[in-house]
């Protein structure tokens, strides 16, 4: 069993506007938390991980496959591998999301 509060994870400054934090992981599936400021940039890519991401606060716009929505606190989405999407918090309010993937991203361990 792995155990961790977010508060003991220093997480990751990206820019001046997002902060990532792995939380639990194992070869199968990674728990993030992100925090970020609404605005951009927001970067298209894909990745060959199934992601799941959860809103807890603030709203987003995802856009994938061709389609844009929006994701306020308490949406949630399911992205495939492979399939290009971005997302862009909106609005005033610091957005708030978990995100899963499957596997793991090896690109976004900690050095440990």
């Amino acid at each position: 069993m792995k155990v961790l509060h977010i508060d003991d994870v220093k997480g990751e400054k990206l820019g001046e506007n997002v902060l990532r934090k792995i939380l639990v992981h194992s070869e199968n599936l990674m728990l993030m938390y992100t925090e970020a400021m609404p605005g951009g940039p927001s970067i298209s890519h894909s990745h060959p991980h199934e992601q799941i991401t959860f809103m807890i606060q603030g709203t987003s716009e995802l856009t994938a496959s061709g389609e844009t929505v929006t994701l306020k606190a308490g949406s949630s989405a399911l992205l495939e591998p492979n399939e290009y999407h971005d997302i862009l918090g909106v609005g005033d309010e610091k957005v708030i999301a978990l995100d899963i993937f499957h596997p793991h991203r090896e690109d976004y361990l900690p050095n440990e």
